[in-house]
């Protein structure tokens, strides 16, 4: 396995890339600037929202002398507060995750945070799992926590102290700068209390996400949702903490899922983690999740989908489509923004049924087309659970999480604990920028292609809340939690036990 200590440092990167020269940042703004004002669904809730007005800040930002240029650049994206809409560096970054060698996680005690060393990587051991660490580089570690949150591009608090603690140790430097400092001093206390100090450089690894192999067809573009930035933290979690992370007493992981059965006071309950809806088959997505469910208890489950940045939309409607029993009067429809770009591209066959509404903007005025439902259910197994549902969320569970657990809320499937008030309050369909160019030509669109190298994911089509909630968008505002439970220490070092325990309560 890979040391850590072959990996290079950060601070060799210092000084070796330049900024783009002068073309390439115009054409940058003019290409970001023209996605935004014709093709970004939620451009009127964020200037709304936020009070921010990115279209006339990348104008600036074109005539400006080209200082700090991609720094500025990627703070516009951040300001959107849209995880969805992204935008990537080229080489060297695109490739590289900025690291240190250890993970933190968060939990409470008597109504406080704390956080401790749950994981290393790359067979780091210079500080001890389990230990609390108490400042970084001197600052009290909650204080720098919150500092951090403010740069990051979560929808509200919660998603923003969530995704702080996640860009920590580890930052994606495709969509992210590198860190200010060359090295880090971590202060933690042994379980007696007595304080050491430990410092680390910040090192880089080549890494990239896993994806299906059809994301750069129009086809797959229409069905994502899905945070790229979590994606890729996740894949250097996955390569980095292979070795480290216990494996679960009692549960089977196959795939893209978890599973198992708990003891609970009541008697066993299923229990599915869903790490990720990432699939090019979301037919055969549901048929595995169904073979999974039928081998479960079948009164009692509890679905847990912390942490998963979504994928494709059809996989996780389709689920919980199954675990409605086929009582599923509605899904999450989605709806582009009336432009004379949308109505171009919704000439084209797949997107006809947006047509007519856009079509009819200048007559009407309103600003966003029909909403429809993008999901079949002809092809599901005959597979429904029968029982009561639970299901666990947290403010990184977005983007098809978040379609996820208000297709869930809205069906009346079951109660929601949340470990945070809200989901991540995603609420698009994604599309890649190469996507888009690939649909909007054949329509007669003018869609100018990124300078070589560079990346651009743009929240395209909106999701909409269904049932009592009918109408109401789902990003920036969420899921909301039914209850919340706060994770103790138990929860993060022997996998849960107190979460489980608690959600098995509320189900009864």
């Amino acid at each position: 396995m890979l040391n850590y200590l072959a990996t290079p440092l950060l601070a060799a990167t210092r000084g070796t890339v330049m900024e783009p020269d002068a073309g390439t940042r115009n054409a940058l703004c003019d290409v970001l600037r023209f996605a935004l004002e014709n093709y970004y669904v939620h451009l009127p809730q964020k200037r709304a929202g936020f009070a921010i007005d990115p279209v006339q800040a990348l104008q600036l930002l074109k005539e400006s002398d080209g200082n700090r240029f991609s720094r500025r650049l990627l703070s516009i994206v951040s300001s959107l507060h849209d995880r969805h809409t992204t935008f990537r560096l080229a080489p060297p970054w695109s490739g590289l995750v900025a690291y240190v060698p250890f993970l933190l996680e968060q939990y409470f005690e008597n109504g406080r945070p704390r956080y401790i060393v749950t994981k290393r990587f790359f067979g780091f051991e210079e500080i001890p799992l389990g230990v609390e660490v108490t400042h970084w580089n001197g600052v009290p570690i909650h204080l720098y926590l919150e500092n951090l949150a403010a740069e990051t591009q979560g929808a509200h608090w919660a998603a923003q102290m969530r995704l702080a603690l996640s860009n920590l140790t580890i930052r994606p430097l495709a969509f992210m700068l590198r860190p200010s400092e060359d090295w880090v001093a971590l202060t933690y206390a042994d379980p007696w209390g007595k304080p050491y100090t430990a410092t680390t450089p910040w090192r880089c690894y080549a890494s990239q996400p896993e994806g299906p192999s059809g994301s750069a067809s129009g086809a797959y573009a229409m069905a994502q949702g899905v945070d790229h930035k979590l994606l890729a933290t996740g894949a250097f979690l996955r390569d980095a903490g292979r070795t480290t992370q216990p494996s679960p007493t009692g549960l089977t992981s196959q795939g893209a899922f978890r599973h198992g059965r708990v003891p609970t006071a009541a008697g066993e309950a299923g229990y599915l983690r869903i790490f990720t809806f990432q699939s090019d088959d979301p037919a055969q997505f549901a048929a595995s999740a169904a073979g999974i469910l039928a081998s479960l208890p079948q009164e009692r489950l509890i679905v847990d989908i912390r942490g998963n940045p979504g994928g494709n939309i059809l996989a996780g409607q389709k689920l919980v489509a199954l675990l409605a029993g086929g009582r599923i009067p509605g899904m999450a429809p989605i709806a582009f923004r009336n432009t004379s770009q949308t109505l171009a591209l919704t000439s084209l066959p797949p997107l006809a049924p947006w047509n007519p509404s856009i079509r009819l903007q200048t007559s009407t005025g309103l600003g966003f087309s029909q909403a429809f439902s993008i999901t079949p259910l002809d092809d599901l197994p005959p597979y429904r659970y029968p029982g009561r549902i639970l299901l666990i969320v947290d403010a990184l569970s977005y983007s098809t999480s978040d379609f996820f657990a208000a297709d869930f809320v809205d069906n009346g499937l079951g109660p929601v604990l949340g470990v945070d008030p809200l989901t991540g309050a995603g609420g698009a369909n994604v599309w890649e920028w190469g996507a888009l160019m690939e649909l909007a030509g054949p329509a007669g669109g003018t869609v100018a292609p990124l300078p070589p190298g560079y990346g651009l994911n743009l929240s395209v089509r909106r999701a909409l809340r269904t049932g009592a909630s009918a109408g109401i968008p789902i990003e920036d505002v969420g899921v909301a939690a039914t209850v919340v439970h706060h994770l103790t220490r138990t929860d993060i070092l022997d996998e849960n036990r107190d979460l489980i325990a608690f959600a098995a309560r509320v189900l009864g």
